[in-house]
Protein backbone atom coordinates (compact mmCIF):
# COMPACT_ATOMS: atom_id res chain seq x y z
CA UNK A 1 0.00 0.00 0.00
CA UNK A 2 1.30 3.49 -0.84
CA UNK A 3 2.14 5.98 1.88
CA UNK A 4 -0.85 8.26 1.16
CA UNK A 5 -3.22 5.29 1.44
CA UNK A 6 -1.71 4.39 4.80
CA UNK A 7 -2.14 7.96 6.00
CA UNK A 8 -5.77 7.90 4.91
CA UNK A 9 -6.41 4.74 6.84
CA UNK A 10 -4.77 6.04 9.99
CA UNK A 11 -6.05 9.59 10.11
CA UNK A 12 -9.17 9.48 7.97
CA UNK A 13 -11.01 6.55 9.42
CA UNK A 14 -13.37 8.75 11.36
CA UNK A 15 -12.58 6.81 14.51
CA UNK A 16 -9.38 8.14 15.99
CA UNK A 17 -8.81 7.51 19.66
CA UNK A 18 -9.32 11.15 20.51
CA UNK A 19 -12.58 11.64 18.69
CA UNK A 20 -14.06 8.31 19.73
CA UNK A 21 -13.29 8.73 23.39
CA UNK A 22 -15.51 11.82 23.44
CA UNK A 23 -18.45 10.15 21.67
CA UNK A 24 -20.68 7.51 23.15
CA UNK A 25 -22.14 4.73 21.05
CA UNK A 26 -25.93 4.48 20.78
CA UNK A 27 -27.78 2.08 23.06
CA UNK A 28 -28.56 0.08 19.91
CA UNK A 29 -24.87 -0.86 19.61
CA UNK A 30 -24.80 -2.25 23.13
CA UNK A 31 -28.04 -4.16 22.53
CA UNK A 32 -26.85 -5.75 19.29
CA UNK A 33 -23.48 -6.66 20.82
CA UNK A 34 -25.20 -8.30 23.76
CA UNK A 35 -27.51 -10.25 21.43
CA UNK A 36 -24.48 -11.62 19.60
CA UNK A 37 -22.67 -12.37 22.84
CA UNK A 38 -25.65 -14.40 24.06
CA UNK A 39 -24.36 -16.99 21.61
CA UNK A 40 -21.51 -17.63 24.04
CA UNK A 41 -23.97 -18.41 26.81
CA UNK A 42 -24.42 -21.77 25.12
CA UNK A 43 -20.79 -22.69 25.73
CA UNK A 44 -20.84 -21.32 29.26
CA UNK A 45 -24.04 -23.15 30.16
CA UNK A 46 -22.68 -26.40 28.76
CA UNK A 47 -19.47 -26.06 30.79
CA UNK A 48 -21.35 -25.12 33.96
CA UNK A 49 -24.12 -27.70 33.73
CA UNK A 50 -21.73 -30.46 32.61
CA UNK A 51 -19.69 -30.07 35.79
CA UNK A 52 -22.73 -31.35 37.68
CA UNK A 53 -24.35 -33.48 35.01
CA UNK A 54 -21.19 -35.60 34.71
CA UNK A 55 -21.51 -36.69 38.34
CA UNK A 56 -25.13 -37.71 37.81
CA UNK A 57 -24.62 -39.33 34.41
CA UNK A 58 -21.75 -41.44 35.70
CA UNK A 59 -24.02 -42.80 38.42
CA UNK A 60 -27.09 -43.25 36.21
CA UNK A 61 -25.44 -44.80 33.14
CA UNK A 62 -22.61 -46.46 35.11
CA UNK A 63 -19.82 -44.85 33.12
CA UNK A 64 -16.11 -45.20 33.83
CA UNK A 65 -13.78 -42.30 34.60
CA UNK A 66 -12.34 -42.68 31.12
CA UNK A 67 -15.79 -42.37 29.54
CA UNK A 68 -16.63 -39.33 31.63
CA UNK A 69 -13.35 -37.68 30.62
CA UNK A 70 -14.08 -38.36 26.95
CA UNK A 71 -17.65 -37.11 27.35
CA UNK A 72 -16.48 -33.83 28.87
CA UNK A 73 -13.48 -33.25 26.61
CA UNK A 74 -14.96 -34.40 23.30
CA UNK A 75 -17.10 -31.28 22.89
CA UNK A 76 -13.98 -29.15 22.65
CA UNK A 77 -12.32 -31.40 20.09
CA UNK A 78 -15.44 -31.32 17.90
CA UNK A 79 -15.52 -27.54 18.36
CA UNK A 80 -12.14 -27.48 16.61
CA UNK A 81 -13.85 -28.72 13.45
CA UNK A 82 -16.67 -26.23 13.88
CA UNK A 83 -14.20 -23.39 14.36
CA UNK A 84 -12.27 -24.29 11.22
CA UNK A 85 -15.50 -24.59 9.22
CA UNK A 86 -16.91 -21.30 10.51
CA UNK A 87 -14.98 -19.10 8.08
CA UNK A 88 -16.65 -20.73 5.07
CA UNK A 89 -20.12 -20.04 6.44
CA UNK A 90 -19.41 -16.55 7.78
CA UNK A 91 -17.56 -15.34 4.68
CA UNK A 92 -20.04 -16.76 2.18
CA UNK A 93 -23.36 -16.44 3.99
CA UNK A 94 -22.66 -13.56 6.35
CA UNK A 95 -22.30 -13.43 10.10
CA UNK A 96 -26.02 -13.38 10.98
CA UNK A 97 -26.97 -16.39 8.86
CA UNK A 98 -24.08 -18.26 10.42
CA UNK A 99 -25.52 -17.49 13.86
CA UNK A 100 -28.85 -18.97 12.78
CA UNK A 101 -27.33 -22.17 11.40
CA UNK A 102 -25.23 -22.76 14.52
CA UNK A 103 -28.29 -22.46 16.78
CA UNK A 104 -30.25 -25.02 14.77
CA UNK A 105 -27.36 -27.48 15.04
CA UNK A 106 -27.12 -26.82 18.78
CA UNK A 107 -30.83 -27.55 19.29
CA UNK A 108 -30.44 -30.92 17.58
CA UNK A 109 -27.56 -31.72 19.95
CA UNK A 110 -29.60 -30.78 23.04
CA UNK A 111 -32.48 -33.00 21.90
CA UNK A 112 -30.20 -36.03 21.46
CA UNK A 113 -28.52 -35.32 24.80
CA UNK A 114 -31.84 -35.30 26.66
CA UNK A 115 -32.94 -38.59 25.06
CA UNK A 116 -29.60 -40.38 25.50
CA UNK A 117 -29.68 -43.76 27.25
CA UNK A 118 -26.18 -44.93 26.37
CA UNK A 119 -22.63 -43.65 26.12
CA UNK A 120 -22.85 -43.81 22.31
CA UNK A 121 -25.87 -41.46 22.21
CA UNK A 122 -24.14 -39.08 24.60
CA UNK A 123 -21.19 -38.89 22.23
CA UNK A 124 -23.44 -38.27 19.22
CA UNK A 125 -24.99 -35.33 21.06
CA UNK A 126 -21.51 -33.96 21.79
CA UNK A 127 -20.72 -34.01 18.06
CA UNK A 128 -23.66 -31.69 17.30
CA UNK A 129 -23.11 -29.48 20.35
CA UNK A 130 -19.37 -29.17 19.78
CA UNK A 131 -19.73 -28.34 16.08
CA UNK A 132 -22.31 -25.64 16.83
CA UNK A 133 -20.22 -24.14 19.63
CA UNK A 134 -17.11 -24.09 17.42
CA UNK A 135 -18.96 -22.13 14.74
CA UNK A 136 -20.68 -19.66 17.03
CA UNK A 137 -17.68 -19.08 19.28
CA UNK A 138 -15.61 -18.07 16.24
CA UNK A 139 -18.22 -15.70 14.86
CA UNK A 140 -19.23 -13.95 18.11
CA UNK A 141 -16.14 -11.76 18.71
CA UNK A 142 -15.61 -11.37 14.96
CA UNK A 143 -19.11 -9.93 14.51
CA UNK A 144 -18.95 -7.62 17.52
CA UNK A 145 -15.51 -6.26 16.61
CA UNK A 146 -16.79 -5.42 13.11
CA UNK A 147 -19.80 -3.41 14.27
CA UNK A 148 -18.24 -1.73 17.33
CA UNK A 149 -16.76 1.79 17.43
CA UNK A 150 -12.99 1.64 18.01
CA UNK A 151 -13.14 3.33 21.43
CA UNK A 152 -15.62 0.78 22.75
CA UNK A 153 -14.51 -2.34 20.91
CA UNK A 154 -12.77 -3.81 23.95
CA UNK A 155 -15.78 -3.38 26.22
CA UNK A 156 -18.29 -4.65 23.66
CA UNK A 157 -16.20 -7.64 22.57
CA UNK A 158 -15.71 -8.58 26.21
CA UNK A 159 -19.46 -9.22 26.33
CA UNK A 160 -18.51 -12.61 24.85
CA UNK A 161 -16.57 -13.62 27.96
CA UNK A 162 -19.19 -12.07 30.25
CA UNK A 163 -21.82 -14.29 28.66
CA UNK A 164 -19.58 -17.37 28.86
CA UNK A 165 -19.24 -16.80 32.60
CA UNK A 166 -22.90 -15.92 33.00
CA UNK A 167 -23.72 -19.17 31.22
CA UNK A 168 -21.42 -21.10 33.57
CA UNK A 169 -23.16 -19.49 36.54
CA UNK A 170 -26.62 -20.35 35.16
CA UNK A 171 -25.42 -23.91 34.60
CA UNK A 172 -24.22 -24.13 38.22
CA UNK A 173 -27.56 -22.77 39.46
CA UNK A 174 -29.49 -25.24 37.30
CA UNK A 175 -27.44 -28.06 38.82
CA UNK A 176 -28.20 -26.84 42.32
CA UNK A 177 -31.94 -26.29 41.75
CA UNK A 178 -32.56 -29.59 39.97
CA UNK A 179 -30.21 -31.87 41.91
CA UNK A 180 -33.04 -33.32 44.03
CA UNK A 181 -35.09 -34.54 41.07
CA UNK A 182 -35.28 -38.34 40.67
CA UNK A 183 -32.14 -40.05 39.39
CA UNK A 184 -32.17 -40.33 35.61
CA UNK A 185 -34.50 -37.35 35.28
CA UNK A 186 -32.41 -34.66 36.99
CA UNK A 187 -29.56 -34.50 34.49
CA UNK A 188 -31.95 -34.66 31.51
CA UNK A 189 -33.91 -31.66 32.78
CA UNK A 190 -30.63 -29.81 33.43
CA UNK A 191 -29.56 -30.47 29.83
CA UNK A 192 -32.99 -29.51 28.44
CA UNK A 193 -32.66 -26.05 29.96
CA UNK A 194 -29.90 -25.47 27.42
CA UNK A 195 -32.44 -25.35 24.56
CA UNK A 196 -33.99 -22.04 25.62
CA UNK A 197 -31.17 -19.71 24.56
CA UNK A 198 -30.42 -21.25 21.13
CA UNK A 199 -34.09 -20.86 20.22
CA UNK A 200 -34.04 -17.20 21.31
CA UNK A 201 -30.76 -16.42 19.54
CA UNK A 202 -31.98 -18.08 16.35
CA UNK A 203 -35.01 -15.77 16.31
CA UNK A 204 -32.93 -12.66 17.08
CA UNK A 205 -30.40 -13.44 14.34
CA UNK A 206 -33.20 -13.51 11.77
CA UNK A 207 -35.39 -10.64 13.00
CA UNK A 208 -33.23 -8.11 14.85
CA UNK A 209 -29.46 -8.35 14.42
CA UNK A 210 -27.92 -6.39 11.53
CA UNK A 211 -25.26 -7.83 9.25
CA UNK A 212 -21.61 -6.90 9.77
CA UNK A 213 -20.88 -3.65 7.89
CA UNK A 214 -17.37 -4.80 7.00
CA UNK A 215 -18.80 -8.00 5.47
CA UNK A 216 -21.29 -5.86 3.56
CA UNK A 217 -18.52 -3.61 2.19
CA UNK A 218 -16.57 -6.69 1.08
CA UNK A 219 -19.69 -7.81 -0.79
CA UNK A 220 -20.24 -4.38 -2.46
CA UNK A 221 -23.27 -3.45 -0.36
CA UNK A 222 -21.95 -0.04 0.62
CA UNK A 223 -25.30 1.64 1.30
CA UNK A 224 -26.40 -1.15 3.63
CA UNK A 225 -23.05 -0.94 5.43
CA UNK A 226 -23.35 2.83 5.81
CA UNK A 227 -26.90 2.54 7.18
CA UNK A 228 -25.77 0.04 9.83
CA UNK A 229 -22.70 2.08 10.82
CA UNK A 230 -24.92 5.14 11.31
CA UNK A 231 -27.07 3.11 13.67
CA UNK A 232 -24.15 1.64 15.63
CA UNK A 233 -21.95 4.76 15.84
CA UNK A 234 -22.50 8.17 17.40
CA UNK A 235 -24.13 10.75 15.06
CA UNK A 236 -21.06 12.98 15.46
CA UNK A 237 -18.70 10.47 13.85
CA UNK A 238 -17.64 10.76 10.20
CA UNK A 239 -19.23 7.62 8.78
CA UNK A 240 -18.26 8.49 5.21
CA UNK A 241 -14.59 8.57 6.18
CA UNK A 242 -14.98 5.28 8.05
CA UNK A 243 -16.61 3.65 5.00
CA UNK A 244 -13.78 5.01 2.86
CA UNK A 245 -11.16 3.46 5.13
CA UNK A 246 -12.92 0.09 5.16
CA UNK A 247 -13.36 0.21 1.38
CA UNK A 248 -9.69 1.04 0.77
CA UNK A 249 -8.65 -1.88 2.96
CA UNK A 250 -11.14 -4.18 1.19
CA UNK A 251 -9.80 -3.18 -2.23
CA UNK A 252 -6.21 -3.73 -1.12
CA UNK A 253 -7.02 -7.13 0.32
CA UNK A 254 -9.15 -8.28 -2.63
CA UNK A 255 -5.94 -9.57 -4.22
CA UNK A 256 -5.83 -12.20 -1.46
CA UNK A 257 -9.30 -13.53 -2.28
CA UNK A 258 -8.14 -16.50 -4.35
CA UNK A 259 -5.29 -17.53 -2.05
CA UNK A 260 -7.45 -19.53 0.35
CA UNK A 261 -5.45 -20.63 3.39
CA UNK A 262 -2.07 -19.68 1.90
CA UNK A 263 -1.78 -16.36 3.83
CA UNK A 264 -2.04 -18.36 7.07
CA UNK A 265 0.03 -21.35 5.99
CA UNK A 266 2.74 -19.19 4.38
CA UNK A 267 2.43 -15.97 6.35
CA UNK A 268 4.34 -12.77 5.65
CA UNK A 269 5.94 -10.80 8.50
CA UNK A 270 2.77 -8.87 9.34
CA UNK A 271 0.66 -12.01 9.45
CA UNK A 272 3.27 -13.74 11.61
CA UNK A 273 3.03 -10.90 14.10
CA UNK A 274 -0.76 -11.11 14.09
CA UNK A 275 -0.67 -14.90 14.54
CA UNK A 276 1.83 -14.69 17.39
CA UNK A 277 -0.57 -12.39 19.21
CA UNK A 278 -4.01 -13.66 18.15
CA UNK A 279 -3.33 -17.40 18.09
CA UNK A 280 -0.92 -17.06 20.99
CA UNK A 281 -3.48 -15.54 23.33
CA UNK A 282 -6.12 -18.12 22.29
CA UNK A 283 -3.68 -20.90 23.21
CA UNK A 284 -2.47 -19.17 26.38
CA UNK A 285 -6.01 -18.76 27.74
CA UNK A 286 -6.51 -22.52 28.03
CA UNK A 287 -2.97 -23.83 28.58
CA UNK A 288 -3.10 -22.24 32.03
CA UNK A 289 -5.39 -25.12 33.06
CA UNK A 290 -8.49 -23.01 33.65
CA UNK A 291 -10.73 -25.64 32.10
CA UNK A 292 -9.85 -28.12 34.83
CA UNK A 293 -10.80 -25.62 37.53
CA UNK A 294 -14.26 -24.95 36.04
CA UNK A 295 -15.18 -28.42 34.81
CA UNK A 296 -13.83 -30.27 37.82
CA UNK A 297 -14.43 -27.70 40.56
CA UNK A 298 -16.74 -30.12 42.45
CA UNK A 299 -13.92 -32.68 42.51
CA UNK A 300 -11.40 -30.05 43.62
CA UNK A 301 -13.59 -28.99 46.54
CA UNK A 302 -14.45 -32.58 47.44
CA UNK A 303 -10.76 -33.51 47.66
CA UNK A 304 -10.09 -30.32 49.60
CA UNK A 305 -12.79 -31.33 52.09
CA UNK A 306 -14.87 -28.18 51.57
CA UNK A 307 -18.14 -30.00 50.84
CA UNK A 308 -19.11 -33.64 50.80
CA UNK A 309 -22.70 -33.72 49.46
CA UNK A 310 -23.74 -33.12 45.85
CA UNK A 311 -25.83 -30.10 46.83
CA UNK A 312 -23.01 -28.72 48.96
CA UNK A 313 -20.57 -29.01 46.08
CA UNK A 314 -22.99 -27.24 43.76
CA UNK A 315 -23.40 -24.39 46.26
CA UNK A 316 -19.63 -23.87 46.39
CA UNK A 317 -19.33 -23.88 42.59
CA UNK A 318 -22.13 -21.29 42.38
CA UNK A 319 -20.00 -18.98 44.51
CA UNK A 320 -17.16 -19.47 42.05
CA UNK A 321 -19.49 -18.61 39.17
CA UNK A 322 -20.51 -15.38 40.89
CA UNK A 323 -16.86 -14.36 41.34
CA UNK A 324 -16.06 -15.11 37.68
CA UNK A 325 -19.01 -13.18 36.28
CA UNK A 326 -18.55 -10.14 38.53
CA UNK A 327 -14.86 -9.75 37.71
CA UNK A 328 -15.38 -10.13 33.96
CA UNK A 329 -17.89 -7.26 34.16
CA UNK A 330 -15.32 -5.16 36.02
CA UNK A 331 -12.65 -5.99 33.43
CA UNK A 332 -14.96 -5.05 30.55
CA UNK A 333 -15.33 -1.57 32.04
CA UNK A 334 -11.53 -1.13 32.14
CA UNK A 335 -10.48 -2.57 28.76
CA UNK A 336 -10.95 0.69 26.86
CA UNK A 337 -9.52 2.94 29.59
CA UNK A 338 -6.74 1.03 31.34
CA UNK A 339 -6.07 -1.03 28.21
CA UNK A 340 -5.72 -4.67 27.22
CA UNK A 341 -2.01 -5.16 27.92
CA UNK A 342 -1.84 -4.06 31.61
CA UNK A 343 -4.84 -6.20 32.53
CA UNK A 344 -3.39 -9.18 30.67
CA UNK A 345 -0.02 -8.97 32.40
CA UNK A 346 -1.57 -8.60 35.88
CA UNK A 347 -3.98 -11.45 35.10
CA UNK A 348 -1.33 -13.94 34.00
CA UNK A 349 0.90 -13.15 36.98
CA UNK A 350 -2.09 -13.65 39.29
CA UNK A 351 -2.93 -17.00 37.66
CA UNK A 352 0.59 -18.32 38.17
CA UNK A 353 0.69 -17.12 41.80
CA UNK A 354 -2.70 -18.66 42.59
CA UNK A 355 -1.65 -22.03 41.18
CA UNK A 356 1.48 -22.10 43.31
CA UNK A 357 -0.72 -21.25 46.31
CA UNK A 358 -3.31 -23.91 45.41
CA UNK A 359 -0.62 -26.54 45.05
CA UNK A 360 0.78 -25.70 48.49
CA UNK A 361 -2.70 -25.64 50.07
CA UNK A 362 -3.58 -29.07 48.72
CA UNK A 363 -0.22 -30.47 49.81
CA UNK A 364 -0.80 -29.44 53.42
CA UNK A 365 -4.54 -30.15 53.49
CA UNK A 366 -5.43 -26.50 54.08
CA UNK A 367 -8.97 -26.60 52.64
CA UNK A 368 -9.85 -22.95 53.28
CA UNK A 369 -6.61 -21.81 51.70
CA UNK A 370 -7.40 -24.07 48.72
CA UNK A 371 -10.78 -22.36 48.26
CA UNK A 372 -9.09 -18.96 48.50
CA UNK A 373 -6.53 -20.01 45.90
CA UNK A 374 -9.24 -21.24 43.52
CA UNK A 375 -11.12 -17.95 43.92
CA UNK A 376 -7.88 -16.04 43.25
CA UNK A 377 -7.27 -18.18 40.17
CA UNK A 378 -10.79 -17.64 38.82
CA UNK A 379 -10.61 -13.94 39.65
CA UNK A 380 -7.25 -13.46 37.93
CA UNK A 381 -8.46 -15.35 34.87
CA UNK A 382 -11.75 -13.47 34.62
CA UNK A 383 -10.17 -10.07 35.27
CA UNK A 384 -7.78 -10.34 32.34
CA UNK A 385 -6.99 -13.16 29.97
CA UNK A 386 -10.58 -14.46 29.97
CA UNK A 387 -12.20 -11.47 28.22
CA UNK A 388 -9.02 -10.11 26.63
CA UNK A 389 -8.39 -13.26 24.57
CA UNK A 390 -11.29 -12.70 22.20
CA UNK A 391 -10.85 -8.94 22.14
CA UNK A 392 -7.24 -9.27 20.96
CA UNK A 393 -7.89 -12.16 18.60
CA UNK A 394 -10.71 -10.28 16.87
CA UNK A 395 -8.59 -7.12 16.53
CA UNK A 396 -5.19 -8.10 15.22
CA UNK A 397 -5.98 -10.06 12.06
CA UNK A 398 -6.39 -8.23 8.72
CA UNK A 399 -9.84 -8.55 7.16
CA UNK A 400 -8.80 -10.89 4.32
CA UNK A 401 -7.90 -13.62 6.83
CA UNK A 402 -9.96 -12.51 9.84
CA UNK A 403 -12.67 -15.16 9.53
CA UNK A 404 -10.17 -17.96 8.85
CA UNK A 405 -7.84 -16.77 11.60
CA UNK A 406 -10.66 -16.48 14.14
CA UNK A 407 -11.73 -20.01 13.20
CA UNK A 408 -8.15 -21.18 13.70
CA UNK A 409 -7.90 -19.34 17.03
CA UNK A 410 -11.13 -20.94 18.19
CA UNK A 411 -9.92 -24.36 17.03
CA UNK A 412 -6.63 -23.94 18.92
CA UNK A 413 -8.45 -22.67 22.02
CA UNK A 414 -11.00 -25.49 22.05
CA UNK A 415 -8.40 -28.20 21.26
CA UNK A 416 -6.25 -27.03 24.17
CA UNK A 417 -9.34 -26.90 26.38
CA UNK A 418 -10.29 -30.43 25.37
CA UNK A 419 -6.81 -31.77 26.09
CA UNK A 420 -6.89 -30.16 29.54
CA UNK A 421 -10.32 -31.66 30.27
CA UNK A 422 -9.50 -35.17 29.07
CA UNK A 423 -6.11 -35.39 30.77
CA UNK A 424 -7.15 -33.93 34.13
CA UNK A 425 -8.07 -37.19 35.90
CA UNK A 426 -5.19 -39.26 34.44
CA UNK A 427 -2.63 -36.56 35.32
CA UNK A 428 -4.05 -36.21 38.82
CA UNK A 429 -3.64 -39.96 39.31
CA UNK A 430 0.06 -39.64 38.36
CA UNK A 431 0.96 -36.25 39.87
CA UNK A 432 -1.66 -35.85 42.57
CA UNK A 433 -3.88 -32.77 42.65
CA UNK A 434 -1.11 -30.71 44.25
CA UNK A 435 1.48 -31.75 41.68
CA UNK A 436 -0.98 -31.11 38.85
CA UNK A 437 -1.38 -27.45 39.80
CA UNK A 438 2.33 -27.05 40.43
CA UNK A 439 2.92 -28.25 36.87
CA UNK A 440 0.47 -25.71 35.46
CA UNK A 441 1.84 -22.96 37.70
CA UNK A 442 5.15 -23.30 35.82
CA UNK A 443 3.33 -23.13 32.48
CA UNK A 444 1.39 -20.06 33.61
CA UNK A 445 4.64 -18.36 34.59
CA UNK A 446 5.85 -18.79 31.00
CA UNK A 447 2.54 -17.35 29.75
CA UNK A 448 3.03 -14.28 31.98
CA UNK A 449 6.49 -13.71 30.49
CA UNK A 450 5.08 -14.05 26.95
CA UNK A 451 2.28 -11.56 27.63
CA UNK A 452 4.74 -8.98 28.95
CA UNK A 453 7.20 -9.15 26.05
CA UNK A 454 4.94 -9.93 23.07
CA UNK A 455 1.44 -8.47 23.45
CA UNK A 456 0.98 -4.82 22.32
CA UNK A 457 -1.66 -2.29 23.36
CA UNK A 458 -4.58 -2.11 20.89
CA UNK A 459 -7.18 0.06 22.61
CA UNK A 460 -8.95 2.89 20.75
CA UNK A 461 -7.56 2.03 17.33
CA UNK A 462 -9.65 0.99 14.34
CA UNK A 463 -9.21 -2.48 12.88
CA UNK A 464 -7.71 -0.89 9.77
CA UNK A 465 -5.20 1.10 11.83
CA UNK A 466 -4.11 -2.03 13.70
CA UNK A 467 -3.53 -3.82 10.40
CA UNK A 468 -1.23 -1.00 9.35
CA UNK A 469 0.69 -1.05 12.63
CA UNK A 470 1.29 -4.77 12.25
CA UNK A 471 2.39 -4.29 8.63
CA UNK A 472 4.97 -1.73 9.73
CA UNK A 473 6.10 -3.79 12.71
CA UNK A 474 5.32 -0.90 15.05
CA UNK A 475 3.55 -2.59 17.94
CA UNK A 476 2.81 0.00 20.64
CA UNK A 477 3.12 -1.00 24.31
CA UNK A 478 0.83 1.84 25.37
CA UNK A 479 -1.98 3.84 23.79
Amino acid sequence: MEADERTALRSGSGETAGSCSRLRAPLYTYAVSFMAALNSLNLGFDIGVTSGVAVLIQKDLKLSNWQIGLFMGSLHFIAVIGGLASYTLSDRLGRCRTFTISQLIFLVGVAIFCLANSFAMLMVSRVFLGFAIGISFSVNPLYISEIAPAALRGQLTSFVEICVNLGILIGFIANWMLADLPDGLNWRVMAACGAVLPALIGVLSVTTMPESPRWLVTNDRLQDAEDILRRTHHPGEDISALISGIKQRAITEASYADLGWEPLLKPDDATCRAMLIGLGVAFAQQISGSESVVLYSPEIFRQAGVANTVRGLFEVTISIGVVKTALVVVASCLLDSVGRRPLLVVSTVGIAASQFLLSAALSFGASRLAVLAVCLFIGSFSFGIGPITWVLASEVFPSHIRAKAMGTATAMNRATSGIIAVTFLPLVEVLGLSGYYLFFACISTAVAIWSYYVVPETKQRTLEQLTEYLSDGKLPKSS
